[in-house]
């Protein structure tokens, strides 16, 4: 993977509303929380599942319609989605490079990953 400027990743990140830039957000969380897990597809399919049900606006009639729903949601978007929390997590790696010396916490790292997510509006 190239090296993503800061400038790359927030262009990436502008293109997405609310919904999208909670679960990117929380994937990089939850990517930097388990480092080691992020090569197992499966568990970063889990997560992402996982992210988009709390992401929620999903207003199902039954069980089945919300599985439905979060099934076309996901297939429509888990390639842009992980795309964007893969480019964001490496951004944030590489910010934090310089101070991993003198340490940081989980805390600052997340600061710095909303610091590249835009500002949205509420609907």
């Amino acid at each position: 993977m190239d090296t993503p400027s800061p400038d790359d990743v927030r262009q990436t990140l502008a293109r997405f509303d609310g919904r999208h830039q909670k679960i990117v957000s929380g994937m990089v969380g939850v990517m930097m929380q388990s480092p080691t897990q992020v090569r197992d597809k499966e568990w970063v399919a889990e997560q992402l599942t996982q992210l988009t049900l709390m992401a929620g606006d999903f207003e199902p009639e039954s069980a089945d319609e919300g599985v439905k729903l979060v099934r076309e949601f996901l297939q429509n978007h888990a390639t842009e989605l992980l795309n964007a929390s893969f480019l964001l997590f490496h951004r944030v790696a590489l910010d934090m490079e310089p101070k991993a010396s003198e340490g940081f916490s989980f805390e600052d790292a997340m600061k710095r990953v909303l610091e590249y997510l835009p500002e949205v509006e509420a609907d």
